[in-house]
């Protein structure tokens, strides 16, 4: 994607100028034929069961599906908790800069931005929201979102609702989008056709709950049923993330034309972005010599090369797919450490969660099992409650290295009941642990643990078990929760009238019917209906590629296509000008600089909080985050001159801002610096100041109209 992305409706303008920027399955299905719960949001249809099964006949069919369309439901579970932290990390950054950049304290004013729309396909639910206190509680609820999300709880709904969030803050300040945020639709529009709920979740629990109601220890021992969900995904949505991402890597690479590509000097000037660079790119800088610059340079294009080929490979697709993130981690995560480019590293690398090999899973699988300890949890057999917490436990216990114990509970003797001189017992009997609390053996040592630390030993013997009792770790929680193992351990019966449990040991355990044909076809027709949703969408990206990347010939490019297919494209913000620092990286660099001065006498530069500072160069770049960046590339461009006016009153309010009257300015002149970046080893020529606007406490002002910046490439 272009590093900016225009914030203009792709289908006005010239292609060559766009810029854009079950009842038993859910967690465990029956191998045979699983069936989504009617309660779980996210539950899988039939169809997607019976499709993923792999077809013994061969044909091309066949291949094309197993290859391209097929995604382990394991792979799907975690590429959702990443996805979900990725989405709730974009989020929380914005966080600081609500007041410039997303309410009507800032520059864009939510009315402003109606009234002027970046773009004639403009949705955006942020734009209901006006103050930072607004503003901010819709973000709080987007992160709450996304949280949900990462957790699996109503996924398929919570996915739904972080696409349209996530759309409608990027669309509350088009200016601000680059390659990154539409890389992260993307990736999260994509993958909100598939359901990444089966596995790992709170819905995968909740289901395979439902799907059997043990009541006995066998039950609880026995690890046949429900079984662990592994039939395959198929859906056209995992070829089309396959596909984009091929897509990605294709034109990155062939649009690379210039000649700083071709000389190996195109990562220097990536290291002289100075609105870009970070503190470890601004140090390095100074220590790489050029011929560092031109190994990195070529590297970097061999990778994205081989990562478009490697995912593109019908043969040792297993391999060469966790070759390809490999590949993708080594270029994306470097890039960075260096500079800024918003969540596009992220999302690229995030993506691969999801092409994970059943192979992998079945091959490291012993091998991560054999890190994990057994664990033996004694409860009390008579006990609904502590029947519920075994089951909650087995759900959990993916390794299957949790044996439960049956006990039968046994009052502890009275002191006085012992003869005097009888030495007391090295440890008390197990009867009379379990009816005190929790307790966990380690069969390996014979180690007993109890409450708290039995949780949290019991908690080893589970990937991420440590995270998920993190709780009952943190001080003055742990006593609390101390006290309720206690209580439901010394008093079971209060506990099960408390949780409604009474008579669940040993009840005949319940058999969910299988759901009716009506049902049934039911199910098949949403699912139909989600896949026919994914062609659309598919055919309608399909047509922004041709139309956006400047590689493919005139006469591929549509002339005329339907509105339909622009709204799709245009309204989420799915845009496929795929062309980062191509055909050459950006030869210039500037930034906005504000000499105010205040009421006292002092020059103040209310962006940097700072004396105002004309030095294009400093050493380790402006130290400013990707928002601020891309704001001062932009703002002074001819297409944004009819913004300047928000930006002068945001300035002339600032102290209302920060609340500090001694901020407030009685004039200021707004500069735009910029500096031509020489070839390697050339001398710098003097940054140039172009004047935007000024401003004086009698209202008088000047504009100088910023001519088009011809160094502006995507």
């Amino acid at each position: 994607m272009s590093e900016s992305a225009r914030p203009t409706d792709p289908a006005e303008a010239a292609p060559g100028e766009l810029e854009g920027p079950r009842e038993r399955h859910a967690e465990a299905p029956a191998p045979a034929e699983p069936e989504p719960d009617e309660d779980a949001p996210d539950s899988e249809p039939p169809s997607s069961a019976r499709g993923s099964r792999r077809d013994s006949r061969p044909g091309l069919w066949a291949f094309l599906r197993d290859t391209y369309a097929s995604a382990d439901p394991r792979s799907l579970g975690l590429f959702r908790i990443a996805l979900g932290v990725l989405l709730f990390a974009d989020v929380a950054r914005r966080w600081p800069d609500v007041d410039a950049h997303y309410a009507n304290t800032g520059w864009l004013t939510n009315h402003y931005m109606l009234f002027r729309p970046m773009s004639d396909h403009l949705f955006s639910i942020y734009l209901a929201f006006s103050t930072p206190g607004e503003v901010k509680t819709l973000m709080a609820f987007h992160l709450l979102v996304c949280v949900l999300l990462a957790v699996g709880w109503h996924t398929r709904i919570m996915h739904v609702l972080a696409a349209l969030l996530l759309v409608s803050i990027n669309s509350r300040n088009i200016m601000l989008e680059n390659g990154g945020w539409v890389v992260l639709t993307l990736l999260t529009v994509w993958s909100m056709f598939l359901p990444l709920g089966r596995r790992f979740s709170v819905d995968a629990v909740r289901a395979s709950l439902r799907a059997r109601r043990e009541t006995t220890p066998g039950a609880l021992n026995d690890r046949e049923d429900p079984p662990r969900d592994t039939a395959p995904v198929v859906s056209f949505a995992v070829a089309a993330l396959i596909l984009q991402w091929i897509v990605i890597y294709y034109f990155n690479v062939v649009h690379k034309t210039g000649h700083e590509w071709r000389d190996g000097t195109a990562v220097y000037y990536f290291f002289q972005q100075d609105r870009m660079v970070t503190a470890f790119g601004g140090w390095l800088r100074e220590l790489l010599p050029i011929a560092a610059f031109k190994v990195m340079t070529f590297s970097a294009l061999a990778m994205e090369s081989s990562i478009a080929i490697l995912l593109a490979s019908p043969f040792r697709t297993p391999l060469f797919r966790m070759l390809a993130w490999a590949l993708c981690c080594a270029l994306h995560l470097s890039i960075d450490s260096v500079v800024q480019l918003g969540p596009f590293s992220w999302a690229m690398v995030t993506m691969f969660w999801a092409l994970i090999p059943t192979e992998a899973w079945e091959k490291l699988g012993p091998k991560l099992a054999a890190h994990f300890p057994r664990r033996e949890l004694c409860f009390d057999p008579q006990s609904g409650f502590w029947i519920s917490f075994c089951r909650v436990v087995k759900r959990f216990d993916v390794l299957e290295h949790v044996e439960f114990t049956p006990v039968t509970p046994v009052e502890p003797p009275e002191e006085d009941d012992e003869e005097e001189g009888e030495p007391a017992p090295a440890e008390e009997p197990l009867g009379v642990a379990v009816a005190q609390t929790l307790v966990v053996i380690d069969p390996e040592s014979g180690r007993r643990f109890r409450g708290v630390t039995a949780l949290v030993r019991l908690a080893d013997a589970i990937p991420f078990g440590r995270l998920l009792v993190l709780p009952a770790r943190l001080p003055g929680l742990d006593m609390g929760i101390e006290r309720r193992l206690e209580r439901a351990s010394a008093d079971s019966a209060a506990a099960d009238a408390y949780f409604e449990l009474e008579g669940l040991a040993g009840r005949p355990e319940v058999v969910l019917p299988q759901p009716s044909a009506a049902r049934l076809v039911f199910r098949r027709g949403i699912a139909g209906l989600r896949e026919l949703a994914v062609l659309l969408i598919v055919v309608s990206c399909g047509s922004q590629v041709l139309i956006e990347n400047r590689a493919v010939p005139e006469w591929l490019k549509p002339k005329h296509r339907p509105d339909w297919m622009t709204s799709i494209v245009v309204y989420p913000r799915l845009f496929q000008g795929w062309s980062m620092f191509a055909p050459s990286p950006p030869s210039d660099d500037g930034c906005v600089v504000v000499d105010g001065i205040t009421r006292d006498g002092r020059h103040f530069d209310p962006l940097t909080q700072k004396e105002p500072n004309f030095d294009v160069q400093p050493k380790g770049g402006f130290h400013m985050n990707q928002i601020w960046g891309d704001f001062h590339r932009r703002i002074g461009e001819q297409r944004f001159e009819g913004y300047l006016d928000g930006v002068r009153d945001m300035l002339r309010n600032y102290h209302q801002i920060t609340g500090k009257k001694a901020d407030e300015l009685v004039s200021f002149d707004v500069w735009f610096v910029n500096e031509h970046i020489p070839p390697p080893g050339m001398p710098r020529e003097a940054p140039q100041r172009r004047k935007l606007f000024s401003w004086t406490g009698d209202g008088a002002r000047t504009r100088t109209p910023p001519p088009h910046n011809r160094n502006n490439r995507r």
